[in-house]
């Protein structure tokens, strides 16, 4: 095999373990297995060992030496930083987005709330964080500025993850309609305004999530892979 086939088969398998992260297929904290996923997935040892290092430059995998490779588990001191670098990066591009994309960025929004709202009242829980991750990116993908795109990728992963695994939280209903608010508060041209109500939505997160994602108590060991979640790797 070339350097070129390994190489595209280690951003498949690392987009595959991505997309089991995000989707709660793989659960926070998980150990993972090289040889148990290598075999599950169809390849060689290779590939998966690049896909971790990948995934662990993305925060959603921990890589321990002498220990092993975990899902990211965050403490909620992880979380509060979290959603303090979300609140600068954030407000800055709604900011740039409502000066540049304004229309576009506004309707974005609405879509995603909208989607929430439906995917709450019919139980879809997935549904409902995948579309609060594209409430959150509308100002990211319209700002207009690469820089803070970068520099939100740091964490957006993580962010998704985050949403995905608590997303059955009773407070899903009100932080969506906080999404209209904010929404509101735009269409009102009250983007001072808008910019309050979003980074007091972003810190509320380390509230909700944050008492759901202390680590295990000590001598407690790491949770087995479900490897039943994963499947054969699709080529």
């Amino acid at each position: 095999m070339s350097s070129r086939q390994r190489g595209s088969l280690a951003l498949q398998v690392a987009e595959r373990l991505r997309r089991a992260i995000l989707d709660g297929e793989l659960e926070l904290g998980d150990a993972l297995s090289e040889d148990k996923l290598a075999s599950t997935l169809g390849v060689s040892r290779s590939p998966v060992r690049e896909a971790f290092a990948a995934l662990e430059q993305q925060g959603l995998i921990d890589i321990r030496p002498q220990r092993g490779s975990f899902v990211f588990l965050p403490t909620k001191e992880d979380t509060e930083n979290i959603c303090e670098f979300r609140r600068m990066i954030e407000l800055d591009a709604l900011r740039l987005a409502m000066e540049r994309q304004g229309a576009r960025t506004i309707a974005a929004m609405r879509v995603a709330a909208d989607d929430i709202r439906s995917a709450l009242a019919s139980g879809d829980m997935l549904r409902s964080a995948s579309a609060d991750t594209d409430f959150h990116e509308a100002a990211i993908d319209n700002c207009g500025n690469p820089y803070l795109v970068n520099a939100y990728r740091l964490v957006s992963g993580k962010v998704a993850a985050l949403r995905s695994h608590r997303s059955a939280l009773p407070t899903r209903e009100q932080a969506n309609e906080e999404h209209f608010v904010i929404i509101s508060r735009l269409e009102a041209g009250d983007v001072a305004g808008a910019l309050d109500e979003l980074g007091t939505h972003i810190l509320k997160m380390a509230e909700r999530y944050g008492f759901a994602l202390a680590p295990p108590p000590p001598g407690r060991p790491a949770r087995n892979l479900r490897l039943d979640r994963i499947g054969p790797l699709s080529t």
